[in-house]
């Protein structure tokens, strides 16, 4: 972080107010501790005098939805953003006293380690309009695969419990299948499908528009798998009444990942740096729109390296004098980043020749899988970088 500004204000971030301590860089002076609402007009009031004093710079610890308004009233003012990372927070309170945790002495340590280390500070990347969309939609489709996934868990955990040969036609991701959730959203399970019968759920299924032959032969399929089973178990009603409500919330969870798919999928085709990335093999839409998402401006980075530090693929190196003594995995970076990184690289050895040959050489140097698909992960970074650099779309090498 750049050492151009006179006024360093620590904020402890909270949801209904913040605790903020400013301090003069050149003095040492508190000029501020206190509280200040999540209001707009208390905040400008609070800053005023400090932006008076000569260029302020406002570092928070956790930049996210309850920063949102303190950060954009900041911008608006002209106020310098920054934040700290959890490791810096977590290392600079221990070293300012570790046995006191109050909101006052946590933004007291922000203050202080940007106005004594700033370079410990990271510059906060300003989004603009369409990278700020696909950060919020990746975000609510990372929450709601997780709400996804844990539907699926407890659905089959239900049909378990009542019939196990249901749960088993129904295994792995048929359980996602559009018919199977309306299925079992209006039928529960074994018991409420027996009394509806086989002609009673083939009726439904003609008269339910969207439906076809394919349904049929499915639910014939599901009578086929409830004939393996003569005996009730124990529960089976209240047990069904839950999987009618797990079904219908895994349905909702994965419509709306749809619509947000649509948009983000509208979003990227207006960005040109977007079409640069989707040019190379194994990036598509979820890489794409996470990349953009949490790198921003590639203009930030100085080169590949510092982009690849950023993501958590630079290895760490103990070295002393001429002896290095270990090259570890890398660790730490933004780790959504790094995630949709090394996923692209495992998919793309399957249909790309150059990323199957890198990883390949990686494998014959010894490379156990996960560190080959990392290299190459940290390989088509570089590439990346260049891409967006030149303003160039992916180009197979001869060869």
């Amino acid at each position: 972080m750049e050492h151009g500004f006179d006024i360093c204000c620590g904020v402890d971030v909270g949801k209904w107010s913040h605790h903020i301590v400013a301090i003069d860089r050149k003095t040492g002076e508190v000029l501020l501790n206190g509280k200040v609402a999540q209001s707009e007009a208390e905040m400008r009031s609070l800053f005023k005098p400090l932006c008076n004093r000569g260029e302020t710079m406002l570092v928070v610890d956790q930049p996210g939805s309850m920063s949102a308004l303190v950060f954009a009233v900041a911008k608006d003012m002209g106020i310098k953003l920054g934040f700290m990372t959890p490791k810096t927070m977590s290392r600079a309170i221990d070293m300012y006293g570790g046995d006191l945790k109050t909101d006052a002495h946590d933004a007291f340590v922000i203050a202080e380690v940007a106005a004594n280390l700033p370079r410990l500070i990271k510059p906060l990347d300003e989004k603009n309009d369409d990278r700020l969309q696909l950060a919020t939609l990746m975000s609510y489709d990372r929450e709601l695969t997780s709400d996804a996934t844990r539907a699926c868990n407890r659905i089959h955990d239900l049909l378990l419990s009542v019939s196990p040969a249901l749960e088993l036609a129904l295994c792995g991701k048929r359980i996602q299948s559009e018919f199977y959730l309306l299925m079992l959203t209006r039928y529960g399970g074994p018991t409420g499908l027996k009394q509806a019968g086989r002609g009673g759920v083939r009726r439904w299924i003609r008269g339910k528009k969207g439906l076809g032959k394919a349904a049929l032969r499915k639910a014939d399929e599901i009578f086929d798998a409830l004939a393996k089973q003569s005996v009730k178990m124990p529960g089976s009603f209240s047990i069904e009444e839950l999987i009618k409500m797990e079904a219908s919330g895994l349905l909702k969870a994965l419509r709306a990942r749809k619509v947000v798919a649509a948009k983000r999928d509208e979003i990227l085709k207006a960005l040109p740096e977007a079409q640069i990335l989707m040019s190379m093999p194994g990036t598509g839409a979820i890489t794409c729109a996470t990349f953009i998402a949490e790198v921003g401006d590639i203009a930030r980075f100085e080169n590949a390296a510092s982009l690849a530090s950023y993501a958590g693929l630079s290895p760490r190196v103990r070295q002393s004098g001429r002896t290095v003594h270990s090259i570890t995995k890398p660790q730490g970076g933004n780790r959504r980043l790094k995630r949709v990184l090394i996923l692209s690289a495992s998919k793309s050895i399957l249909f790309s020749e150059e990323s199957r040959r890198y990883y390949d050489r990686k494998r014959a140097e010894g490379r156990c899988y996960n560190s080959a698909v990392t290299a190459l992960a940290r390989k088509r970074l570089d590439v990346m970088f260049a891409m967006l650099r030149d303003g160039r779309p992916y180009e197979k090498k001869s060869g």
